[in-house]
């Protein structure tokens, strides 16, 4: 009896004690930035009791005495201790320490960390965005990821072009975006505000890209959006101004001009024809066309404000961003509103949902491209006519016409410009996650981008000669709308078994559809140009109206496995089935599957004695194929086209009739890209030193290509193209990224080296020949061919100027044939490569290649207590440039000619080796032939940025945090390269067609004073 009566007195002991237990729960989360730390581990110290933190930082522990302390780790950062003191929520902020291997990164529809990943991902943190106030994200990938080449067209609000390791087809070269989950179907992503944007991930292999299938060939550039935090409150301002210039390129004034001029009629026995009524000019500089239509300075600012907070069960996040950037010329801006709002409720432990909304407006005038006419116009010519000529019904009529050679009046050409665009963009993600046990999760995602876009124009009837005036006035209207909507759905399991094996699986079908309408609607015959009468409306003449709608649809199942055994041996395997609209009954669905392993061997025990220096090695191998749709919706369809008139009868007679429009493809399918790669990833000394290391190959098959079919057709060659799987590209490469980072005392300092190099293949285009492209001679500059590096250029070998008579005599051939009867001292002497006494197609031979053989990023930072200094520079090394500068201003034309052209041009025996001789009739063709006396070392070292900034200290300030600092980019590079901007030429073009540069918009010096203000 006794027994019974001890053991129930235990018992009630027991339970007293309990009651005064309680349950207590909370979020662990990274101090420096607030995001939540899965895995991380919290126990009861002095207990084994403990638990792991979820996908979003939770964590629940029961049965706790009010009294306890709870130890919180996470790798990477430093051990806590937090008192219960009776609390049942007990949130910690952990501090980082060096390590990031355990930090998450963003994958396809999911996340991982750091040190389990088994693919090529690369990641650039917000902080780094908003560094380069370019008004786009893309512009801070270059330098620092290596593999991806970043251009920008210089003009506000152009698109950059992103390249991620080199080029497998030649459907384009952009990456699939995805925004907070949601794929876009556009390459342009300038709407974003560069401050809403906590992370980008750049997943480069097809292991890492699978997962997105159709639309990953190209890479995939996944953006995380800034969200609140549970428990904080902040508010962010920033603001810069600052203004951009272009250096002016040296150009010759009046007097040298006609001297050049009259010395090309000179040296070829002409009597010199100058004949500018207003030669007055040339004993002067004349006018100086830069200065007339380039601004020396173009203001640009942008300002943001942001929101974010919350509390357990509802976080907020909400931002402003206004951003503006005019042109070089009085003509041409491009300014940005946004609004981003992203929100998050938690209904329960296992329920939450979020809506994210981004409003946004954009406006442009389409900036000019007007470098090359303001180098080109004769400077002997006044801008406008003489006053008692001018026209008072239009003043578009009184500018001066050049008499010397064809361009048009650079000035009256910018007052003429009249094209506006506004567009309005929204952008909603809601969703809702479920969690009905820890470790399974379901997401559904709901994705909507919706667009409106109106640019109006206005063309002036002018009259200044006969060369140089339009007839009719005329006045037109685009409109485009889109909406493109994406359904996500996944499942995620995530569990550790018998405490080392460690499996996330996750299941999804996703299903998207992308639909535009577009009309556009002219008219002639405005009567006057007034600018109350640029409507359509206001138009007498011939009206012309057309429009069209467009549908596409994609369905997907999809699907991964993540596993590691105990931190060491990891599998990944993704696969992904596609259906598009884009291809017919029996093609339209695909699969794209990947694998990839890796193994940690830092984390075996043969490895004991290294663990003194060497903290991580991984070696990864990765292969997968991804697919490419990038083709107009509809083309496996054959259409008609009306309109067009036939001939009948034994008395001619027009009858209206219909021919075929375009022949279809019925057997198109998709355009696959395999792709294999090895990687090692690798730190020591206590993580300041870090290593990463790739080699890969990338191979397309059944590539889309439109090949020229016109017996089939029966149409003219522009109209003959069908679309095939007839092409194959390869592209092989490597990189190599090293960072050091530390601190000694107060001064820190982090410093890296981004290399990578690729080599650009087409195996097979069609087997129809070469393909030419590349515009600017009489003769196309660029030939690409089955089996050969793309976009190299291909002409004659030119080897110096004929220096005497002699030289021109003793070029011939074996035979004594002489090669160039027409050449002259001075002139260019072009090698007969097959010696048979003639130039011709067989003496051409490859002469430049516009990818470079090595491309370097280097990256220094350095604080000490509030001062901080970044600077940011990016290279190419190996690459060529056609530089059509050179054939156009110096003196080849009647175009202006860069100054110095007449002491530099060939002038006597053993002058020059530099410029030809100035020829007015240029019998040796120097000027008209494509040569590699025009290619240039492309090769460049560009310092991108240089920023320095002073934090005040929280002594003065509290709870305030105020930073000013004065921004630099493109300040200055190192090139050999004498034309423009070696830069721009690389952004011109398709992918098979670039490296020409026709002075475009160049890339402008910026100069910004900035602060960030937060509390």
């Amino acid at each position: 009896m006794k027994k019974y009566i001890l053991t129930l007195c235990l018992a009630l002991i027991g339970l007293s004690m309990m009651a005064q237990n309680i349950t207590v729960s909370g979020v662990v989360t990274s101090k420096t930035d607030g995001e939540p730390l899965i895995g991380a581990t919290v126990r009861v110290k002095g207990t084994n009791q403990g638990t792991a933190t979820d996908i979003d930082g939770n964590y629940t522990l029961p049965n706790v005495a009010k009294n306890a302390t709870l130890i919180f780790n996470y790798v990477g950062f430093a051990e806590l201790s937090l008192p219960v003191g009776g609390q049942t929520t007990v949130n910690a902020a952990l501090t980082e320490t060096t390590s990031a291997l355990d930090e998450l990164v963003v994958v396809g529809y999911g996340v991982a960390k750091k040190s389990d990943l088994t693919s090529s991902i690369s990641t650039i943190k917000g902080g780094e965005i908003n560094e380069m106030v370019a008004g786009n994200a893309m512009d801070a990938l270059q330098g620092r990821v290596p593999g991806v080449q970043v251009a920008s067209g210089g003009g506000p609000g152009t698109t950059p072009k992103v390249m991620i390791r080199g080029v497998t087809s030649v459907n384009g070269s952009n990456p699939l975006y995805v925004v907070d989950g949601v794929p876009l179907n556009t390459s342009n992503i300038n709407f974003i505000n560069n401050n809403d944007i906590e992370s980008m991930e750049v997943l480069k292999d097809a292991s890492a890209s699978a997962i997105y299938g159709t639309r990953a060939s190209n890479g995939v550039i996944i953006i995380t959006t800034k969200k609140g935090k549970s428990g904080q409150t902040h508010v962010d301002f920033s603001a810069s101004v600052g203004w951009q210039h272009i250096s002016k390129p040296s150009i010759a004034g009046a007097n040298e001009y006609e001297k050049v001029f009259n010395k090309r009629y000179e040296n070829d026995g002409h009597v010199a024809p100058w004949n500018s009524p207003y030669v007055d000019y040339a004993d002067v500089d004349g006018t100086d066309w830069w200065n007339e239509v380039v601004n020396k300075t173009a203001l640009i600012q942008n300002y943001s404000l942001s929101v974010r907070g919350g509390n357990d069960k509802f976080v907020y996040s909400l931002s402003v961003g206004y951003f503006k950037n005019n042109s070089q010329f009085d003509y041409g801006y491009w300014d940005k509103l946004n609004v981003r709002l992203n929100t998050e409720y938690n209904f329960t432990d296992w329920l939450k949902a979020g809506l994210d909304i981004a409003p946004n407006m954009e406006k442009w005038e389409n900036s000019p491209e007007l470098f090359s006419a303001a180098m080109a116009m004769d400077p002997t010519t006044p801008v406008f006519r003489p006053e008692e000529e001018w026209d008072p019904a239009n003043p578009m009529n009184n500018y001066q016409r050049s008499y010397n050679n064809q361009e048009w009046n650079p000035a009256g050409s910018l007052a003429r410009m009249d094209n506006k665009t506004t567009k309005m963009q929204v952008l909603m993600n809601p969703y809702i996650q479920v969690q009905p046990i820890k470790q399974l999760t379901l997401r559904t995602q709901f994705g909507v981008n919706a667009w409106y876009q109106r640019n109006d124009y206005y063309n002036y009837a002018f009259h200044i000669d006969a060369l140089e005036q339009s007839a009719n006035n005329s006045a037109g209207r685009n409109y485009s709308d889109a909406l493109n909507w994406t359904w996500n759905n996944t499942v995620t399991y995530m569990d550790t078994f018998a405490e080392k094996h460690n499996l996330t699986a996750m299941v999804g079908f996703t299903a998207e559809r992308y639909a535009d309408w577009w009309a556009k609607a002219s008219r002639q015959d405005i009567p006057g140009n007034s600018d109350l009468l640029h409507e359509v409306s206001a138009g007498t003449g011939d009206q012309f109206a057309s429009g069209s709608t467009t549908y596409q649809t994609l369905a997907s199942v999809l699907g991964r496995v993540m596993y590691n055994y105990d931190s060491r041996y990891y599998l990944t395997a993704s696969i992904r089935y596609d259906g598009s609209s884009k291809f017919a009954k029996g093609n339209k669905w695909a699969s794209f599957p990947s694998v990839s392993v890796a193994w940690r061997l830092s984390e075996e025990n043969f490895m004991e004695g290294a663990r003194g220096w060497l903290d991580n090695a991984k070696i990864r191998l990765g292969w997968g194929k991804v697919g490419n749709q990038a083709i107009n919706p509809g083309l496996f369809l054959s259409t008609l086209d009306n309109g067009v008139n036939y001939v009948f009868g034994t008395t001619p007679t027009r009858y209206p009739s219909s021919i075929v429009g375009q022949m279809g493809s019925p057997a198109l399918k998709w355009e696959t890209v395999e792709d294999i790669d090895f990687g090692i990833d690798a730190t020591f000394l206590s993580n300041r030193l870090n290593l990463t290391f790739d080699l890969y190959q990338k191979t397309s098959h059944d590539m889309l290509y439109a090949r020229q079919s016109l017996l089939i057709t029966g149409n003219p060659s522009w109209m003959g193209a069908v679309t095939q799987n007839i092409g194959e590209m390869r592209a092989r490469g490597w990189e190599l990224s090293l960072s050091w980072n530390d601190k000694v005392g107060d001064f820190g300092y982090d410093l890296g080296v981004q290399l990578s190099g690729v080599r650009n293949k087409a195996i097979k285009f069609s087997g129809d020949g070469p393909v030419w492209a590349g515009e600017g001679m009489p003769e196309s500059i660029i030939r690409n061919e089955d089996g050969g590096l793309i976009s190299r250029f291909y002409g004659y070998q030119a080897d110096g100027l004929f220096q005497n008579w002699e030289e021109v005599y003793a070029h011939t051939n074996e035979h004594g044939k002489l090669i160039q009867p027409d050449a002259q001292p001075g002139d260019i002497r072009f090698l007969d490569l097959n010696h048979d006494g003639q130039l011709n197609n067989d003496d051409k031979k490859y002469i430049g290649n516009p990818y470079p053989d090595l491309m370097m990023g280097f990256n220094l930072g350095l604080n000490y207590k509030g001062w901080d200094f970044l600077a940011n520079f990016y290279g190419t090394f190996g690459n060529d440039i056609f530089n059509l500068q050179k054939v156009r201003y110096s003196g080849g034309g009647g175009q202006n000619v860069y100054a110095g052209t007449l002491g530099k041009a060939w002038s006597g025996e053993g002058s020059t080796n530099d410029i030809p001789r100035l020829s007015y009739n240029d019998l040796n063709q120097n000027y008209t032939r494509v040569s590699s006396f025009f290619v240039e070392d492309g090769s460049y070292f560009r310092c991108k940025l240089l920023t320095l900034g002073y934090t005040f200290p929280e002594k003065w300030l509290g709870d305030f945090n105020l930073r000013l600092y004065f921004s630099a980019q493109n300040l200055f590079t190192f090139t050999k390269y004498k034309g423009m901007d070696p830069e721009r030429p690389f952004y011109d073009g398709g992918v098979i067609e670039t490296g020409i540069d026709k002075a475009k918009y160049p890339t402008p010096k910026t100069f910004l004073f900035g602060v960030d203000f937060k509390f």
